[in-house]
């Protein structure tokens, strides 16, 4: 990791991706929307040049991931049915993409650890879901689908931490427990009570998932330029 802090592209990068999330949870909690709109338009963009500088492999796969993850950032502001909709199926795209990276990147997959933690996070965020069946009306299905595959990347995160000795897959245990959190504030803010603080809560959450992936991603390949 030292290695990347005396990079310039990512220390500069970084440090532009970290003030646009800062500009988010402040225009986020004031409800300043074109702003907002601008900001989550071009951030997983920074994101993905940050990438791209700073990886010597440019995994396409994950590119495209990003750029879908992008779509969805966009799309999720509207109040657009259909155009939600499509945030979803986006949004479901990048971590379909994101969970066979995992995949290919874990050589010592246990199926009984990853079934275990994938349990560990279903149940819980499966009943959360189902509390807000009424008010996601088309949407269910989808989010219940997102939920399943939140899981697997819980369970695949849990059992590369134990099998396997790394920095990071500590990375991507705290990417995947920031993604867990977001459907948990998305639950409270529909079914129980709506906070205004959660909004900026949820932006700060998000991408800070979206980069600890990206930070998972990066020293992924470094190992495996080494062997």
């Amino acid at each position: 990791m030292s290695e990347y802090l005396l990079n310039r592209y990512f220390k500069v990068l970084s440090a532009v991706f970290i003030l646009i999330v800062f500009l988010l949870i402040i225009v986020a909690f004031f409800e300043f929307h074109t702003v907002e709109y601008i900001l989550k338009s071009i951030s997983i963009p920074v994101l993905m040049m940050l990438y791209i500088l700073t990886s010597k492999s440019k995994n396409k796969s994950y590119l495209f991931a990003l750029l879908c993850a992008a779509v969805s950032n966009i799309l999720f502001i509207s109040t657009d049915v259909d155009l939600l909709n499509y945030g979803l199926i986006a949004f479901l795209i990048y971590r379909v993409i994101t969970i066979i990276l995992v995949i290919k990147a874990s050589p010592k997959l246990s199926f009984f650890t990853v079934a275990i933690g994938s349990v560990f996070f279903l149940f819980p965020l499966l009943y959360f879901i189902v509390l807000t069946q009424n008010s996601l009306g088309q949407s269910f299905l989808a989010a219940v689908v997102n939920v399943i595959l939140i899981s697997i990347l819980g369970g695949l995160s849990l059992s590369n931490y134990l099998m396997e000795e790394g920095f990071k897959h500590t990375w991507l245990l705290i990417s995947t427990f920031l993604y867990t959190i977001i459907v948990f504030l998305f639950v409270i803010q529909k079914y129980y009570i709506f906070i205004p603080i959660f909004q900026p809560i949820r932006v700060l959450v998000l991408m800070s998932a979206h980069y600890f992936f990206y930070l998972y991603i990066l020293m992924t390949e470094k190992q495996i330029d080494k062997q």
